[in-house]
């Protein structure tokens, strides 16, 4: 209703309130509809950065549970804004998307509407032809569906177009059929552009003569529809007029009859109505006077709850920044990363202010050992489970003496469910996944992973990209065999390889012009672009991709990525 009268503050409030329901109800499907209605409220107030933000949360909700109606609606927003923004070749690529889920979808009546945007698109491009091609298609979807209105519309603008590069027996055939369905349909408000489209037809053929005619026929129809438009308001308001008369007049005659009753009863009245007025104003006084006190009293409570809340805010974010220092200390010096691994990086980026992600380095027997670490979740319950994975692989490796990366891995599993309590009905199924290297010597390694890959890019190789599978299961969590082994794998190199592991975190980030994850492929590619330069290099270069994919959008989950050069 707010939305419908341009009360966009309103509408805005209403909107928020909706949100915070259904954030409370976890209704992920609800979160995404309201954000794509904040976005369109930003749109109509030209507030275009903050709009194709909200349509982007929208989206990337939508795209996790797989609404393609909605993900249509998200595309067709954000290429509207582009378009204003005159950034064209992105409001296509928009449209395109919008344009692809409709036609799996088959919702025709929306495709019509999105060539019809394409065309406008391509309109302002000056691509007049491919404006004409996407017009002549929704023409076509329009026709299917039998939608006279539109295709009238339609009709009208592929005349124009036509008009426009000199098409003008198509024009003239264009024309012919918005007339057709506008008279079919009854509708005058759309003849007078009909007729002005034809006077600006004759006279690009210099026919000055039929242009004057189709000129004065569409100043005729305008008068009509405004003259039609006057008569029906004044008849209306004739009729009103006519009824209050007629009631009017009957009311004088019954006042006139009762004039003398009504005096007596007015005199007895006054007196009656003027000590109700009496009390009723003591009664709203002493009720004024009681709800300033309450209101007082109800705004010093809240402002009492404030200070309280904002201490409490206080208490839990410094809270959370010790976490932080607790474990950054459990993580593994840096100076024993370059005294392990000299030629290395270590991208290490949380979500939040703690994270999910670690990584770990270890010495034992002549052996190095090296992991990347993606516990469940991130922000505080992921920071607890990267402590107690921290703390197990150090027993596992330092105190026991396990350098086996397929032993290790087995071991953590094991001691992860029993601290967990997950051999039983426990309702904990918190885990994690990992990337495990051994280095034996320099150049023979032992790997094995859950569900976290190894990359090798061979140095010199014609097939310099070699990926190393991790096992189909995690740490922890459900185990539905009777017992989890993983995998060993034997590695030689070359010096010059180079070796990473990392979390599901880049990949699974979205961004680009239209929202979408970046990818292992994008990020194999990159690997593969720049594995020749030294690795700390590589890292400022995965760091200004990384930042330049995402843009304003949101970080979605902890990232991390070891690179080692042999």
């Amino acid at each position: 209703m707010f939305l419908l009268k341009d009360d966009y503050g309103s509408a805005s409030g209403h909107y928020f309130k909706a949100l915070k329901i259904y954030e409370y109800l976890k209704d992920k499907a609800g979160i995404g509809r309201i954000y794509h209605d904040i976005g369109r409220i930003y749109y109509y107030q030209k507030n275009y950065d903050k709009a194709i933000y909200y349509y982007n949360k929208s989206l990337k909700i939508n795209m996790e549970l797989n609404i393609k109606k909605e993900m249509s609606s998200n595309y067709n927003g954000i290429g509207l804004i582009y378009n204003q923004q005159k950034k064209y070749d992105d409001a296509v690529k928009s449209y395109r998307s919008a344009l692809k889920i409709q036609e799996d979808i088959g919702e025709k009546g929306n495709m019509a509407a999105l060539y019809g945007n394409l065309s406008v698109v391509y309109y302002n491009m000056k691509k007049f032809n491919l404006a004409i091609e996407s017009t002549k298609k929704a023409a076509l979807i329009a026709e299917e569906i039998g939608n006279k209105i539109y295709l009238s519309k339609v009709y009208g603008n592929l005349a124009e177009l036509c008009i426009e590069v000199g098409k003008y027996d198509e024009a003239n055939y264009a024309l012919q059929k918005a007339m057709k369905y506008a008279e079919e349909i009854g509708y005058k408000n759309l003849i007078p552009d009909i007729y002005k489209n034809y006077a600006k037809l004759y006279e690009k053929q210099n026919d000055f003569k039929k242009a004057f005619e189709y000129a004065k026929l569409n100043a005729a129809v305008k008068d009509s529809i405004y003259n039609e438009s006057n008569n029906k308001q004044a008849i209306e308001l004739t009729a009103k007029y006519e009824s209050e008369k007629k009631e009017l007049t009957i009311n004088n005659l019954e006042k006139d009859k009762s004039l003398s009753e009504e005096k007596l009863r007015r005199e007895k009245n006054f007196r009656i109505y003027l000590i109700i007025f009496c009390l009723m104003i003591a009664a709203f006084g002493f009720a004024l006077l009681r709800g300033n006190v309450q209101k007082r009293k109800v705004n010093t409570a809240l402002s009492f709850a404030y200070v309280e809340i904002e201490h409490k805010n206080k208490d839990i974010t410094d809270s959370i920044n010790y976490s932080k220092s607790i474990q950054e200390a459990s993580l593994p010096p840096k100076q024993l990363k370059y005294r392990l691994f000299p030629d290395a990086f270590v991208l290490f980026k949380p979500k939040d202010i703690v994270s999910g992600d670690f990584y770990w380095f270890a010495e034992k027997d002549g052996k190095r050992l090296i992991a990347s670490c993606d516990c469940t979740g991130h922000g505080v319950p992921g920071a607890l489970m990267s402590m107690l994975g921290n703390n197990i692989l150090n027993q596992i490796v330092n105190e026991k003496g396990i350098t086996s990366p397929d032993e290790v891995l087995n071991q953590l599993h094991y001691e992860i469910r029993k601290a967990l309590k997950q051999e039983g009905q426990s309702k904990t199924q918190d885990g994690m996944d990992i990337a495990l290297i051994t280095f034996n010597s320099e150049t023979e390694i032992e790997y094995a992973g859950a569900q976290r890959p190894l990359w090798i890019v061979k140095s010199g190789a014609a097939a310099p990209f070699l990926e190393i599978k991790a096992d189909k299961f995690s740490i922890g969590g459900n185990q539905s065999e009777s017992e989890r082994k993983f995998t060993k794998h034997n590695i030689s190199l070359s010096k010059g390889d180079c070796v990473y592991i990392f979390s599901d975190g880049l990949v699974d980030q979205f961004g680009g012009a239209e929202g979408k994850k970046f990818m292992s492929k994008r990020f194999k590619d990159l690997l593969l672009a720049n594995y020749t330069k030294p690795m700390l290099k590589q890292e400022d270069v995965i760091v200004e991709t990384m930042e330049a994919w995402k843009g304003s959008r949101e970080q979605v989950d902890d990232i991390l990525v070891i690179g080692i050069r042999i």
